[in-house]
C-alpha cells in the first residue's frame, strides 16, 4: 500500500473534510500513517475525524518540556472525551536538558525548536510513509502556499483540513460540542510553548517579535 505519485491523488477539493481522512485510511496501512497533534486551538477537530474514522490510531503529541499546562490539561480531556490513543514523544532528557540550562529558547530559537521538536520526530517520520497534519490556508503566508498533497523526503503529507476557514472550523466544533483550549478566552490564538507564545491573532503570537514564523517541523 501507499504507493502513489502526485498524477494518481485525488482532488480533494471535491471532497468533504471526513472524505479526505478516510481517503487516507482506505489508500494506507495503519502502520503507515503518522498522526500526531500539539493539542492546540484548533487541534480538537481532526483529533474528532480520527475518533470516527480510526479511533484506535496512534496520536502522537511532541512534549516538548515547555507546554502551558492549559495545553496539557486540554490534552488530558480530549484523551478522556474523544478516547484517544495518544503517544507522548521528548527529546533525549540530557539534550532537552541543554536547551534549559543555557536558555536556549531565548538566544537561538531555531536550536530549541530542532532539539525540541524536529529531532525526535524526524526518528518517528522515518517509520512512516503518510503524515496526516491539521494545518489551514489561513494561518500563515507559508501556510497558504500549500497544497493538499506535499511530499517532504521519504513521507508524504497531508493536509485535508487545509481549505477550511475560521468560520468552518468555529462551526464544526460547535456542531459537535467539542471542547476548546482554554488559553483561546484568554486571547491565545495559536499556542506552542510557553515562552515562544504570547496573545495574538493567528500566528502572530507566534516568536513575537522576530522574524521565526515555523518551529521547523513542517519545513
Amino acid at each position: 500500500m501507499g504507493n502513489y505519485s502526485g498524477s494518481s491523488w485525488p482532488d480533494f477539493k471535491s471532497y468533504t473534510i471526513e472524505e479526505r481522512v478516510r481517503w487516507v485510511f482506505d489508500h494506507y496501512a495503519e502502520e503507515e500513517i503518522l498522526m500526531t497533534s500539539s493539542f492546540g486551538s484548533s487541534s480538537a477537530l481532526l483529533l474528532h475525524l480520527i475518533h470516527k474514522i480510526s479511533p484506535d490510531h496512534p496520536i502522537c503529541f511532541l512534549d516538548t518540556g515547555y507546554h502551558f499546562k492549559e495545553t496539557l490539561d486540554y490534552k488530558n480531556k480530549l484523551e478522556q472525551q474523544l478516547n484517544l490513543n495518544v503517544k507522548t514523544i521528548a527529546a533525549p532528557k540530557n539534550k532537552h536538558r541543554f536547551t534549559q540550562r543555557n536558555f536556549t529558547y531565548r538566544h537561538n530559537q531555531d536550536l530549541c525548536c530542532f532539539i525540541n521538536k524536529v529531532e525526535p520526530l524526524a526518528a518517528l517520520k522515518a517509520q512512516h510513509k503518510v503524515w496526516l497534519s491539521g494545518l489551514f490556508k489561513y494561518q500563515n503566508e507559508n501556510r497558504k502556499q500549500l497544497a493538499f498533497f506535499d511530499r517532504k523526503q521519504d513521507i508524504l503529507k497531508v493536509y485535508p483540513l487545509l481549505d477550511m476557514t475560521p468560520e468552518e472550523v468555529h462551526t464544526y466544533f460547535f456542531i459537535h460540542q467539542l471542547p476548546s483550549h482554554e488559553l483561546v478566552a484568554k486571547g491565545y490564538s495559536s499556542i506552542g510553548c510557553t515562552h515562544c507564545t504570547v496573545k495574538g491573532s493567528g500566528r502572530e503570537g507566534r516568536w513575537a517579535g522576530s522574524a521565526k514564523v515555523e518551529c521547523g517541523i513542517h519545513l
